[in-house]
């Protein structure tokens, strides 16, 4: 019966080993220091938090999307949290011919898993290796510090740090 007993107990904690090995990791869940840099330098100009929201339901989304479901909110501070605007993955279903990251010339980058960016329609938010020097294209880039920037239409580029 012992013997029976410890067999039951690793069954149950080889489970939980796998359950948690498919779990993936949320690197976008957090609280960001929004820095905009001006003439050299840096100000905190925002607050923002995303957290994972539950999936979009596949029922209601386009058939594009339909190859990643998960979604954040994400809020700012400086507004009082009172906008809360859903943010999903950068698409990048090469079965389907989807590729976000194409568009910023960022592709092999996401590739390699040097980049993973989400998208919240006018802005899209990127996180890389701290110190990286990011190429849009040909002729533009941005060093990033802290791993993790954001860029907003008609607004232009802002270093991000993850408290």
């Amino acid at each position: 019966m012992k013997n029976v007993c410890i067999f039951l107990l690793l069954i149950g904690l080889s489970g939980l080993v796998s359950a948690q090995k498919k779990a993936e990791k949320d690197i976008w869940s957090g609280t960001y220091m929004v820095n905009e840099m001006s003439n050299g330098v840096s100000t905190a100009t925002d607050t923002l938090v995303i957290a994972r929201i539950k999936d979009a339901d596949a029922k209601e989304v386009a058939d594009k999307e339909k190859s990643d479901l998960v979604r954040w909110s994400m809020t700012s501070k400086r507004d009082g949290g009172k906008d809360k605007i859903t943010v999903k993955r950068f698409l990048f279903d090469l079965a389907n011919d989807e590729d976000a990251y194409k568009e910023f010339g960022l592709t092999d980058l996401h590739k390699e898993g040097r980049i993973n960016c989400i998208d919240g329609g006018h802005f899209f938010i990127c996180q890389t290796p701290l110190d990286t020097t990011v190429a849009f294209g040909k002729d533009e880039t941005y060093f990033t510090k802290t791993g993790f920037f954001g860029i907003w239409l008609h607004y232009g580029v802002v270093e991000l740090q993850k408290k």
